[in-house]
């Protein structure tokens, strides 16, 4: 399973390539939806509760309800940007052992297997989705329950490189105000 430094991460990447400079409040605002979906190994049941596509829906139904009630001065594009670091997270944990897309209504993992190189025949690719019937030690992934055996913070030393480039880009990018606000 991919680690929380490597969804922190992908979500640092896509703050600091998306968010305008002077986008620091947003950006930290925004920062807990790329980490948000691993809750459900606290409540409810781990890749499934919060790994589902319907949870990528619920920031644009927060922002049609505020739109309607016309009580929101946030920006709709944050509400979009919520959105997609969900869908995010649920595309790179589909990659590691599947999730349940369709959960609580169809109890079946998806696993999208892809695979790209060089064979003896030449260039190849490989597509595939795959609902497996058994993956070994991880049962949670084939079916639901409400536990989990561990989530890594960092699990290889890539992904600790991959962190601190994230980390770097991020506060590159939105130096300018967090040394304003630290002087201010």
């Amino acid at each position: 399973m991919p680690s929380i430094g490597l969804h922190l991460a992908v979500t640092l990447f896509f703050l600091a390539s998306c968010l305008k400079d002077d986008d620091l409040k947003p950006a930290l605002v925004l920062l807990p939806f790329g980490l948000l979906s691993d809750l459900d190994s606290f409540i409810g049941v781990h890749r499934a509760t919060l790994h589902n596509l319907f949870i990528i829906f619920v920031p644009l139904l927060i922002m049609i309800a505020l739109k309607r009630l016309k009580v929101s001065t946030i920006k709709d594009r944050y509400f979009i940007f919520a959105s997609l670091l969900l869908a995010a997270h649920i595309f790179l944990d589909a990659f590691y052992n599947g999730v349940f897309l369709f959960y609580p209504f169809i109890e079946k993992s998806y696993n999208p297997l892809f695979w790209f190189g060089l064979t003896e025949t030449g260039l190849s690719a490989l597509f595939t989705w795959v609902v497996p019937g058994n993956v070994g030690e991880l049962v949670y992934v084939i079916t639901p329950c409400p536990s989990v055996p561990e989530i890594p913070i960092i699990s290889s030393g890539i992904e600790l490189v991959i962190l601190i480039f994230a980390l770097l880009t991020f506060f590159l990018k939105f130096r300018v105000k967090l040394s304003k606000g630290l002087h201010a």
